[in-house]
């Protein structure tokens, strides 16, 4: 098995999410798979090269203002009998508001 390269833990959340690609008009919507305080694990329509700039807007709970964070695609591979990708985004320099959002939910998920 693969030794883990994440620095901080994910937990399984199936968030809503919009993907805003840098310098393009287009919004995807769709949902998460995992998310941690370094990044996410969601599904896309749209394959993104690997280290694509996007802007991720992340829902942590109904009613709470989204989450607006920076990313870049660290990875993506097609999923199986289907036409859509896992994509892996790792978020850059999040703020330190938007960390402690990130820890709370992580910490509480794993309750």
């Amino acid at each position: 098995m693969a030794a883990e390269r994440r620095a901080s833990p994910r937990v399984s959340a199936y968030l809503p999410v919009r993907l805003h690609p840098n310098h393009q008009l287009k919004v995807i919507e769709t949902l998460t798979k995992n998310i941690g305080q370094g990044g996410t694990r969601c599904i896309s329509p749209t394959v993104f090269p690997v280290s694509a700039e996007l802007t991720v807007e992340v829902s942590l709970s109904p009613g709470q203002e989204p989450m607006i964070l920076r990313g870049r695609t660290a990875w993506f591979r097609m999923i199986p009998e289907s036409e859509q990708y896992d994509l892996g985004i790792a978020f850059v320099d999040p703020a330190q508001k938007t960390t402690q959002r990130l820890s709370t939910y992580i910490d509480n998920s794993k309750r």
